[in-house]
């Protein structure tokens, strides 16, 4: 199974110091995955609760953990199917902000609107997911809404005998372009 791959390099929180928060969740989190903040954890004074979707006034914020373990950086846990945060494990969101863009793989969007992702299509957030849904046409009132700018093809894969290693994939840019 293929997990979704984010990528944060053009957002605010890296290049102008917005801010990146530390939150846990009760289940088990997808790189990727847009949600919200839920106040503190229990016995926590700066984890959050972390819920996937979107909730009418508050901050949309998008889940981007590094996918190796913070004990070890073993090229092992680096692999695409390690993109997962399993439930109760703290990790970093990233508030997203007017204009930030960003790259995510097919795997953020919901399975039933994966065939309408393409350049110049739209994108907002699936309310109960968190996964990005993809539509031709813009849509009024979304919490969220992103524009498909761009796609280029990441990574690289080498089949020998005896295994298949690494991966390639798709990675659409998007930009922000409507946030309530």
């Amino acid at each position: 199974m293929a997990y979704t791959v984010f990528e944060s390099s053009n957002m605010g929180s890296t290049h102008y110091a917005e801010r990146i928060f530390d939150a846990v969740a009760t289940t088990d989190i997808e790189n990727g995955t847009f949600g919200y903040l839920d106040g503190l954890a229990d016995e926590e004074t700066h984890v959050y609760n972390f819920v996937a979707g979107t909730k009418d006034g508050e901050k949309v914020v998008v889940a981007d953990q590094p996918a190796w373990t913070e004990d070890t950086c073993l090229r092992s846990n680096q692999r695409r199917d390690k993109f997962i945060i399993e439930a109760g494990t703290r990790f970093r969101v990233r508030i997203v902000k007017y204009n930030d863009k960003f790259g995510v793989t097919i795997d953020g969007f919901t399975t039933d609107t994966q065939e309408t992702v393409a350049d110049n299509v739209y994108a907002t957030i699936d309310a109960d997911t968190g996964k990005l849904v993809a539509s031709t046409a813009s849509t009024d009132g979304a919490i969220m809404e992103a524009l498909i700018e761009s796609h280029r093809y990441m990574g690289g894969n080498l089949v020998t005998a005896a295994q298949e290693y690494g991966y390639s994939a798709v990675m659409y840019k998007l930009r922000i372009t409507t946030l309530a």
